[in-house]
């Protein structure tokens, strides 16, 4: 009687916390991108190009100018907070949904040496990705090892918004979330979403919030982990028979020269990396400026996001370089100068 008693009660402790989880969730996280980003993926079988990687990409390249000069259906998932594992995940959703024949990885330097380890923040990819048998994967290979509070209850990142709890709970009951349109989120006044994945920041002055920084790059503390996943990207690719190419987007020439010898380092490490895993790779950071004429004005920050024309025309280079490859006909040095120390 007694084991039957707390067992009940057990079950309505659990399911009181359920309910309550569910309803403050419903009622203080608002919705986001990649929820939509998602459902564009799932909701079409027919993307043949797919580009992963981080806010760099997210903000710089359109995957419809990409479609119409590689002649393939693109999509962008490149994604704020993107590291290799996020990665590695959404790919093996890509191909529970589509049949790729070409993946663009981008991969930014930075993402493989500041990894976080116990950040709340770090977690909101997963807890957009779909309920399948990979999520338990990607829970238990990333997730056990950071901070679990934003997985369990996802709310606890938003404790700030309970005076917006009235308007969070409309907007989700309303037609533009059900419908997955992007009126739904919240973003950035300059910011237009133009679809399958691609962000466009509107100018808004020429002025930047931030600080130039000096950047430090130390292959010491690049993050093995993401260097594993990155080899289990290429692996998946491999077993689908999908070609995988390596980029990094642009960051402006002032940032580079600002950082000159770690830059250098950087790079190169990128390209051995590249090598070693027997992947083309094109730094588009060494573009000419015959090919992509780029300025600090083109970039709302120093850390090299574009604004929306700068990342339209180097879409149209991104597109027409990988038409070139896929063909076998392309010729890097009309594109990219061989080292950092060449760029104008």
């Amino acid at each position: 009687m007694r084991k039957s008693k707390k067992m009940l009660m057990t079950i309505v402790f659990l399911t009181v916390v359920i309910i309550a989880n569910s309803i403050l969730n419903f009622t203080l996280v608002p919705p986001g991108l990649t929820r939509i980003i998602l459902h564009e993926l799932e909701s079409n079988d027919d993307y043949k190009c797919v580009i992963l990687g981080t806010s760099h990409g997210s903000y710089g390249i359109d995957a419809d100018i990409v479609s119409q000069q590689l002649g393939k259906k693109t999509i962008n998932l490149c994604i704020g907070g993107e590291y290799l594992q996020d990665s590695y995940y959404l790919l093996k959703r890509t191909y529970e949904t589509n049949t790729p024949e070409l993946i663009v990885l981008d991969v930014d330097f930075q993402y493989l040496v500041n990894v976080p380890k116990n950040s709340v923040s770090a977690n909101f990819i997963y807890n957009a990705y779909p309920n399948t048998i990979d999520k338990v994967s990607y829970f238990k290979n990333k997730i056990l090892k950071m901070e679990y509070r934003a997985t369990l209850f996802p709310w606890m990142d938003y404790r700030d918004n309970y005076s917006n709890v009235i308007n969070i709970a409309k907007t989700k009951l309303g037609s533009d979330y059900n419908n997955y349109s992007a009126k739904a989120v919240n973003m950035y006044k300059q910011d237009v979403y133009h679809g399958r994945g691609f962000v466009y920041r509107n100018h808004k002055d020429s002025s930047k919030t931030d600080k130039m920084s000096n950047m430090i790059w130390n292959v010491s503390k690049v993050d093995q982990e993401s260097i594993k996943y990155l080899k289990k990207i290429i692996d998946l690719c491999n077993s689908n028979n999908t070609k995988i190419i390596m980029i990094t987007t642009p960051i402006s020439v002032d940032t580079i020269k600002h950082s000159l010898n770690e830059f250098d380092k950087s790079y190169t490490y990128l390209s051995n990396l590249a090598k070693a895993n027997n992947i083309d790779y094109y730094n588009f950071s060494l573009v000419k400026e015959s090919v992509f004429s780029r300025s600090l004005d083109d970039y709302w920050d120093y850390d090299g996001h574009m604004y929306g024309d700068a990342a339209q025309r180097f879409s149209l280079v991104l597109g027409n370089l990988l038409k070139e490859s896929e063909g076998g006909k392309v010729e890097i040095s009309n594109y990219l100068y061989d080292s950092v120390r060449n760029i104008q």
